[in-house]
């Protein structure tokens, strides 16, 4: 008998009496307890007549779910349009061009710092910066308050790999858990750890 059907079988739950009382209207039953004997081998020997197909068999855990992910992936690889390329280029620019992102030099001027000092942040990893072509660099006006500026260098640590528009959407954005604020509108000098794990399980950063 195959895998299925032995596991199947061995598996069936026990006639019961109150099982047999089902069956009183059409015959008259003698001896609730041998029907309900009776009635179980009766099952279990049908169970174990039955031939599947080796297809249908028990087959291993591992095999199982290296056969369904097969089935879920898709035969060619997704790759975006023209068009989504156009309006995702559109939507960054846009972004680019708020007031609050600004030119390296302006925020250098207002951070009172060379912009040599600027470059070097931003390569350390202190300082967040978005940039689109050939247009320079800019960066978010939040960065220039303490208390912002250290949840973004936290997050900025912590992440390596994720591309600085990701960080940006995320610690600008409102967050459900933050109760519907952004992350740099919700920080302040004693929960920037709290907000920090809060973009980190956006962001599926642990």
């Amino acid at each position: 008998m195959p895998k299925t059907l032995e596991f199947i079988a061995d598996h069936l739950p026990r006639v019961t009496v109150e099982d047999v009382r089902r069956f009183s209207a059409a015959v008259e039953i003698r001896d609730a307890w041998a029907f309900a004997a009776e009635l179980q081998a009766f099952v279990h020997e049908r169970v174990e007549a039955v031939e599947l197909p080796a297809s249908l068999e028990m087959e291993p855990v591992e095999q199982t779910l290296t056969r369904k992910a097969s089935a879920l992936r898709a035969h060619t690889r997704w790759l975006p349009s023209e068009t989504d390329i156009q309006r995702g280029r559109a939507v960054r620019l846009e972004a680019f061009n708020q007031p609050h992102n600004l030119p390296l030099p302006e925020f250098a001027r207002l951070a009172n710092k060379s912009r040599q000092q600027i470059y070097k942040d931003i390569d350390a990893r202190r300082l967040l910066a978005l940039n689109v072509g050939p247009r320079g660099q800019k960066l978010p006006d939040w960065q220039l308050d303490p208390v912002k500026q250290q949840l973004t260098q936290a997050v900025l640590h912590a992440v390596e790999g994720i591309d600085n528009w990701t960080l940006y959407r995320t610690l600008s954005e409102p967050l459900e858990g933050l109760g519907g604020r952004s992350p740099v509108d919700a920080v302040t000098a004693d929960s920037i750890d709290d907000v920090a794990k809060a973009v980190f399980n956006v962001l599926s950063v642990h």
